[in-house]
């Protein structure tokens, strides 16, 4: 759009050759980038999978957790490291903000990569690669997956998807032998940490030592995705760090507006996974907490981990 009108009878003036040919060369590169598209789409090998389910989220939260469960090695900055079995399903779940869990595959094995949202939208780009999804809440993505050279991995999420969108990192690790796993720190068999929170589910809760109720507790935190908003290690992340929490002196607002000093005891901890809007700490007032579903035993052994994180 012109700022001044143009003079009358501009439309009749004769094109110069320079002109005609910047018009010439744009109009012969948009035909063969019309054509180069359908080819690419077609012989690109490029394609992503159509394979897709509808699925309420509360359900795809369930079977990834017990996928997690079943085939977790270890636990990664309070994220679950799984190692599924090559030619079988693996799930990966997107959430207000990380992707979980973090998946060891083997190189040139072939797997079912499960991809969806817990919450809202979110974009599931896999660097150095460069592939990228668009993962919905409700529905199942499957992508048919085979890794062909080892290494670690970055899952981003290229989606704004709130106040946590830029930790929201996730990571898939490619080995060639188990023996690699040492590398990584990790290990073939089952973690020591999903072992004794087994223990804990196989027996009353009630009978169980403070230790096995705390490794409960701390699959727990990997688990339901308090790793993406409560840190161990004192990093300030969307929510209060866990380390030292309990015992310390919290100036927190009441339903009121009013600013008291409470001890974050058992009493405290409880209500604050129950009620998080309750009494929520200075410097996060603004911030929601998501209210996840727990039962008494669950919060009992989020309680028992949360004292042994000093």
């Amino acid at each position: 759009m012109s700022l001044t009108s143009p003079p009358k009878g501009w439309y009749h003036k004769q094109v110069s050759k320079d002109e005609k040919m910047w018009v010439v060369i744009a109009l012969v590169l948009c035909i063969v980038l019309f054509f180069w598209m359908i080819a690419w789409h077609v012989y690109g090998n490029q394609n992503p999978s159509n394979t897709t389910y509808r699925i309420e989220p509360r359900e795809y939260v369930k079977l990834t957790e017990e996928f997690t469960k079943k085939h977790m090695i270890g636990i990664d900055k309070g994220i679950p490291v799984v190692m599924p079995e090559p030619n079988k399903d693996a799930f990966m779940l997107g959430e207000q903000w990380r992707w979980s869990p973090v998946l060891v595959l083997k190189k040139g094995e072939w797997y079912n990569i499960h991809l969806s949202s817990k919450d809202v939208l979110h974009g599931w780009s896999l660097q150095p690669p460069n592939m990228n999804f668009m993962v919905f809440p409700g529905y199942d993505y499957v992508l048919r997956f085979r890794p062909t050279e080892k290494g670690d991995f970055r899952v981003l999420c290229n989606e704004f998807c709130g106040i946590g969108h830029h930790q929201m990192i996730g990571r898939i690790i490619v080995i060639e032998d188990e023996s690699e796993l040492q590398e990584y720190g990790f290990e073939s068999k089952p973690s020591s940490v999903s072992e004794a929170a087994d223990a804990v589910t196989e027996e009353a809760s009630e009978s169980a030592s403070e230790a096995e109720l705390a490794a409960a507790g701390e699959q727990l935190y990997a688990l339901k995705g308090c790793s993406a908003c409560h840190s161990l290690d004192g990093r300030k992340l969307v929510a209060p760090t866990w380390k030292g929490v309990f015992g310390s002196e919290e100036e927190v607002r009441d339903e009121n507006g009013n600013y008291v000093k409470v001890t974050v005891d058992e009493a405290y901890i409880r209500e604050s996974i129950l009620e998080p809007e309750k009494k929520k700490v200075k410097g996060y007032e603004n911030i929601p907490m998501v209210i996840t579903p727990l039962s008494d035993e669950e919060i009992n052994q989020l309680i028992a981990f949360i004292k042994t994180v000093k």
